[in-house]
């Protein structure tokens, strides 16, 4: 049985893909590394999170947490998004994640000013 390639996951997949490769080019040529700290003066709530991604594909476990700990939460969103689970209790965690993920922006925000 031949089935047909889900095109919402190819297009997610290559999405990601020019993600990194627009951050990588933003933060190692032009030294910007994050777009919403440069236009708004206040770090985003993924701040760091390309950074802590590279330190992950390095292997360098003690940088991606201090880049953002964040981090070791997207594996489950991105099968979130990609398996698209349908039940409660995967909503009821990605919920938990987005609370986390507020409450450590509120933190960076507080160590910022």
């Amino acid at each position: 049985m031949h089935t047909k390639p889900n095109i919402k996951r190819i297009f997610l997949i290559l999405l990601i893909g020019l993600y990194f490769a627009v951050a990588y080019t933003l933060m190692n040529y032009f030294e910007i590394t994050c777009v919403f700290l440069k236009i708004f003066g206040i770090p985003c709530p993924g701040c760091g999170m390309t950074r802590a991604a590279l330190a992950l594909i390095r292997m360098d476990f003690y940088s991606a947490v201090k880049h953002n700990f964040l981090v070791f939460f997207m594996p489950y969103v991105f099968m979130y998004v990609f398996f698209e689970f349908k039940h409660k209790i995967h909503n009821k965690i990605l919920l938990g994640i987005a609370i986390i993920a507020i409450i450590n922006w509120i933190f960076k925000l507080i160590a910022f000013f």
